[in-house]
Formats: C-alpha cells, sequence, structure tokens
C-alpha cells in the first residue's frame, strides 16, 4: 500500500471534519439544536440490532463505526495486494496492531474505567468486535502461512488451535448459557495465546516485538495495580461484619430476589450509577467461589455498607438464594470497584428517570443526589419524575424502604413517583408507599411516549430522560423519545437487565 495515499485519506479526512464543525458553528444556536437532535435521534436513538442475552443494543451510529472498522481493516488487507503471501504478512500486521486495545480491555480495565471512562456496555462491545477482527486476521494470517507451507511447528499447531478456542467460546450462545465457563476459558486461553505469542514472533520483527512489549508491559502493570487495589480495599484495621443477605419471597414462596449488604472496610466514594465486582467463596457450587466475581449495581449506600438488590436467575444468583431461602446469613467477602462513570445530571432542569422491573435499582443513587443537590441549590434541576414498570407486585417490595426514604427526603416536592403495577393486583395494597402527595399507583398500560412528552411540557426547560430496563422496554423508551418533537436527552445506565418470562408476559402493558 502506498504511504503516500494513505497520508491523502487521512488529511482529506481531518479537513473534511473541520469544514463540518466549522459549518455548524454558522448555524443559529435554535437551528443548530434541531440539527443536533434531528441527528440524535436518527442515529443515536434508533436501533440497528436489539440486544440479546450476553449482547449489547447496537444504535446506527454503533453499526457505522463498526462498518467503518471493518472496511479500515479489510482494505489495510486487500489494498493493492500482490500474493497470498504478501496478504499473509499483512493480517499479521494488523492482527498485532488490534492485539494492543484488545489486551488493555476486560473487566479490570483501569485505563478504560477511569481514563477513558467508558461505560460497561462500551467497553464490552469494543472488546468484542475489536476481538473478532483481531482473531479473524490471526486465523487467516495463520491458514495462508500453512497454505504455503504444510509442515506447520509446535508453536503455530498451538496458536491456530488456540484462535480457534477463542472464537468457539465468544459465540453469543457459549456466553449466555455456560457465562461461568466462558469466563475463565476465555481468560486461560488469552494468556496462553499471548505466552505462545512470544515464541512465534521472530526477532528480527523489530515494530512488532516493540508492539507486543509495550501492550503485555502495560497490561501487567495494570493487573498489578488490580490486585493492589483489591487487596487494599479488603484489609485494614476497620472492623466490617460479614455480608447480610435478606431474601424477597414470591406469592409461590420462592425467594425471586435479595438483598445483599455489603460492609466496606475502607472508605470509598460511590457515585450513581456504579458497580462493583462480588465474590462470595462461601456461596457456589463445586467449591469454587473465590474464582468468581460477579457484577452488580450499587442500589444504596448507607454509612459504610452499600446495599445491593440481586434477582434471581440461573448459576451464582440461584446458589444464592439457594444458600438463604428462610432467614438471614452471613458470609465473608471479597469487594472490587467500584466502576463505572455516572451521568451529568444537575445541568438539566427536569430529569426523568424510566425503569422496568430490577432495573429501579440504577436510579436511586441518581434521585438522592439530585435531592440534595436541589436542596444544596447547586443543581438545576427543579423536577424530578421516577417511573417504575412493575413486572410483578412482588417487585415493589425489594426499594420499598429506599423509596420512602427518598419520599421523606424530598422537602421541597419536586420528586414524583409514578408506578405501573399489573391490573389484578391493584386493590390489594394501594398505600404500600405511605400516602404520599407525589406518588402515584396505577394499572393502566404505560404509553412511554405520552408520558415523555407529557413530562416534557410539563414545565420549561432542558430534559433528560434516563432509562434502565429489558430491551423491550428500552427500545420502547427510544422511540417515545423519537415521536415526541421537542429536543429530549436520552441516556442509558450501564446496568442492562436480562429478559425473563415474566418480563416477556408484562410486555403487553407497555407500548
Amino acid at each position: 500500500m502506498q504511504i503516500s495515499l494513505v497520508y491523502a485519506v487521512a488529511l482529506a479526512s481531518a479537513f473534511g471534519l473541520l469544514l463540518i464543525w466549522k459549518a455548524l458553528r454558522f448555524l443559529k444556536t435554535p437551528a443548530r439544536r434541531r440539527l443536533c437532535s434531528l441527528l440524535r435521534k436518527r442515529l443515536i436513538y434508533t436501533t440497528f440490532y436489539r440486544r440479546r442475552i450476553g449482547s449489547d443494543n447496537v444504535s446506527i451510529l454503533t453499526f457505522l463505526k463498526i462498518l467503518i472498522y471493518f472496511v479500515a481493516n479489510i482494505a489495510a488487507c486487500a489494498l493493492d495486494v500482490g500474493n497470498r503471501e504478501e496478504l499473509a504478512n499483512r493480517c499479521g500486521s494488523l492482527f498485532i496492531i488490534n492485539l494492543v486495545p484488545l489486551l488493555l480491555g476486560g473487566r479490570t480495565s483501569l485505563l478504560g474505567d477511569r481514563l477513558i471512562r467508558l461505560h460497561p456496555s462500551q467497553s464490552s462491545l469494543i472488546h468484542r468486535w475489536v476481538g473478532r477482527v483481531c482473531i479473524t486476521e490471526g486465523l487467516i494470517h495463520g491458514i495462508l502461512h500453512a497454505m504455503l507451507d504444510p509442515r506447520l511447528t509446535i508453536v503455530q499447531s498451538l496458536l491456530l488451535s488456540l484462535a480457534t478456542a477463542l472464537m468457539v467460546f465468544s459465540f453469543i450462545y457459549v456466553r449466555r448459557y455456560m457465562f461461568e465457563l466462558f469466563i475463565k476459558t476465555h481468560l486461560l486461553f488469552a494468556l496462553m495465546f499471548v505466552g505462545v505469542l512470544w515464541f512465534h514472533i521472530p526477532f528480527r520483527n523489530r515494530r512488532a516485538l516493540v508492539c507486543l512489549s509495550l501492550t503485555s508491559a502495560v497490561w501487567l502493570v495494570q493487573k498489578i495495580l488490580w490486585l493492589i487495589r483489591v487487596g487494599n480495599q479488603n484489609s485494614g484495621r476497620k472492623a466490617a461484619n460479614e455480608v447480610t443477605i435478606t431474601a424477597f419471597m414470591s406469592k409461590s414462596g420462592v425467594p425471586d430476589a435479595a438483598s445483599v449488604t455489603v460492609p466496606l472496610k475502607k472508605n470509598w466514594l460511590i457515585r450513581p450509577g456504579q458497580y462493583i465486582y462480588l465474590t462470595l467463596p462461601g456461596v457456589s457450587r463445586h467449591c469454587a467461589g473465590f474464582i468468581q466475581a460477579h457484577p452488580y449495581s450499587i442500589a444504596w449506600v448507607d454509612g459504610s455498607e452499600i446495599i445491593l438488590i440481586v434477582q434471581r436467575f440461573a448459576g451464582f444468583s440461584a446458589n444464592l438464594h439457594h444458600a438463604n431461602t428462610h432467614t438471614n446469613f452471613e458470609f465473608s467477602r471479597i469487594v472490587d470497584g467500584p466502576y463505572g462513570s455516572p451521568h451529568h445530571l444537575n445541568s438539566y432542569d427536569k430529569v426523568l428517570f424510566l425503569a422496568s422491573g430490577i432495573g429501579i435499582v440504577a436510579h436511586l443513587l441518581a434521585i438522592r443526589d439530585l435531592l440534595v443537590a436541589h436542596e444544596n441549590q447547586s443543581a438545576r434541576v427543579r423536577r424530578i419524575t421516577l417511573v417504575w414498570f412493575l413486572e410483578t407486585t412482588n417487585q415493589e417490595q425489594w426499594v420499598k424502604s429506599i423509596l420512602q426514604r427518598l419520599m421523606e427526603n424530598d422537602q421541597r416536592h419536586i420528586f414524583t413517583l409514578a408506578i405501573y403495577i399489573p391490573s389484578e393486583d391493584v386493590v390489594q395494597d394501594h398505600t404500600s408507599l405511605g400516602m404520599y402527595e407525589r406518588c402515584f399507583r396505577t394499572d393502566q398500560a404505560l404509553d412511554l411516549g405520552w408520558f415523555i412528552s407529557k413530562e416534557n411540557l410539563a414545565e420549561a426547560g432542558s430534559m433528560a430522560a434516563l432509562v434502565c430496563g429489558t430491551a423491550h422496554f428500552e427500545e420502547a423508551v427510544r422511540h417515545g423519545v423519537r415521536r415526541c418533537e421537542q429536543d429530549i436527552h436520552l441516556l442509558h445506565c450501564g446496568f442492562q437487565p436480562e429478559d425473563t418470562k415474566v418480563s416477556a408476559m408484562a410486555r403487553s402493558r407497555f407500548s
């Protein structure tokens, strides 16, 4: 590939972006706002592919980014290629380049979480697609060289086998149904792959060696810092009780969720929307709990304790509920966190929180902080509304006490709570949260587009809508925001609740 051609394309792209930016500055403020609102609704709020379990929503803009990344790699591999050997060498070079952001990803990436401040869904999406491209280029490199010289060495055979294993175990069906197996095998195969790669790259290929050396060094330093951080967080003189687990029972007498109170040995600065990785060695099958770390969104902070709400699914959460069926138990723990970056909501006049089921846990701390900021006159917000779509009435008990505290802290009456419950249960407990003036419970169907538009027209000023729910619920919110003529900023939480049979049955109650 000619260097002059690459330079010309890069220069033209940079110049074109500069012209677009300058042209936008000439537009009047109302016109610029309308244009930005239109672009957000068409590119960001429109879903190209709805997420499934173990995946993420892909918007039109995200799809375009992925497409550009694919096209760039294909062009770099195939443009002006002479023969198979040159194609194999190019794929190998691009594989090494793409390996840099790939190795710096993962759940314990301090670079992505602290510096770049990527949300978990964004980091996971980047890691998956870069990994797919990287492994594909590595396999093409290996297969083409095997076709040119069928006599493979042990190192080459190991690399091809490990690359194939990484690709097979990364399929969505493996991640969905064998998540614990995927996590452990993925890390093991990745470490083995990088280790064998050191024996494969020749010393004369200085560019590849420098790239691999820097990446490995940064990865190693990052992991050492992470281990020091985790050790420091879980040690100290400060006395801390063990983890307390309290089950919430469903109507059938089977626990469907649990409140997990985790005491902290160190003082943490916890912000809304952050999450932790929790390890409970005493709660696992096959005595393997000490190597399992599970992410949970922080629902509440009470002094030196954090509260998690864990919904029951298969695997670890099922073991958690099985160990604590009818009473309270205490367990030792290892806590890693907090991770995640909060949304900055203080600059909006109106904030609308929308949640379905367990998604409520992502909003509670944000509402508390906004109420405190409004009381201290450090935020513009003057209207806060929470819409909670209950899939079953039992879910109201999960955060009942926390919602009562939020209502009591609302001294200036800017917080409104609307709870949508199943129709067959509406008459059973119409005062479960107490007689609060700004708390409404209804069994009517939830028209998200109408509700969002009503909230936006209730008062003047800018508005943000923060959603956390199942894939279908979030898609309905996206559609409702696109239907509104006004400019509304739609934000998504890092926590993404999974679809269940109960949530699937409740889809007919919202639109």
